[in-house]
């Protein structure tokens, strides 16, 4: 009697993680299937069909031999070979830490199709979309995130987003407090801003600051030059932050005044 010559079918390609079908010649008996390690079979052993999860990327095989009607045996089981291909890895590239209303770029691996981008509730994609570039603007502060996924040239796609942790920082509000009005002239006059800060920058009409407001001073000593309505101003950065606009304080300088007297010069003694 003659023997059976088995075949396989199913797919031969497939992604890591996937859980596939494979067919041989139906109407036989004694069905015995294997696969190589990777594979698990999960049902249909010892029938014409088997269904196999794939758990491991590389190259696969699937084995079958049976008994035909004649109760005979190919001399030796059919194999027939399968691709399983690893799922992509996505990862992003970008700032992680910026300032509210900033508009920047993220990246993640080119020459990929399918690209899907989320961000959180405190950001705007504002172009990008499809691609492996995107531009956020963030418009809300905290902990925010963006994600991505897409589909490698081996038509898998990762099982879960790539996430990427941004921290959007408030901008500072600047306040100065100090002495007005003050007396033309006066000088020690001290404005103080918050500390813990960096990058300050100072800026004066109608007065000369004589100690601090340097980069790094949280006050400034000033002598008032000219009489009217002056300011003196601050602005600095916050967690890498710059103020919107600087805090301006109004000082109202006023003029001294010139004394003067009237009455006898010349008197006789004990008038």
């Amino acid at each position: 009697n003659p023997r059976p010559t088995p075949s396989i079918t199913g797919p031969s390609s497939i992604c890591e993680g996937a859980t596939t079908g494979y067919k041989t010649q139906p109407g036989m008996s004694g069905y015995t299937w294997t696969v190589s390690s990777g594979g698990t079979i999960i049902n249909g052993t010892g029938t014409d069909s088997i269904t196999v999860t794939w758990s491991t990327a590389g190259t696969k095989t699937v084995t079958v031999n049976y008994s035909n009607s004649f109760g005979c045996q190919a001399t030796n089981a059919v194999s027939y070979s399968v691709t399983v291909n690893a799922l992509p890895l996505p990862s992003i590239t970008g700032t992680a830490a910026t300032c509210i209303g900033s508009s920047l770029t993220y990246n993640t691996q080119t020459g990929m199709t399918g690209y899907t981008w989320t961000v959180s509730s405190g950001g705007t994609i504002t172009g990008g979309l499809g691609t492996s570039s995107i531009t956020v603007n963030w418009t809300g502060t905290g902990n925010q995130a963006v994600t991505v996924n897409y589909t490698n040239a081996a038509g898998c796609t990762a099982t879960s987003p790539a996430s990427y942790g941004v921290v959007v920082n408030s901008l500072p509000n600047p306040t100065l407090n100090g002495s007005s009005p003050v007396c033309v002239s006066s000088t020690g006059n001290v404005y103080t801003t918050q500390g813990s800060m960096s990058n300050y920058a100072w800026s004066i009409t109608g007065g000369t600051i004589t100690a601090g407001g340097t980069l790094t001073s949280i006050t400034a000593t000033v002598t008032w030059n000219t009489v009217g309505s002056q300011s003196i101003s601050v602005n600095y950065t916050q967690s890498g932050c710059p103020a919107a606009s600087p805090a301006v304080y109004n000082v109202t300088v006023n003029p001294r005044p010139t004394p003067s007297i009237t009455g006898p010069s010349s008197i006789c003694e004990g008038a």
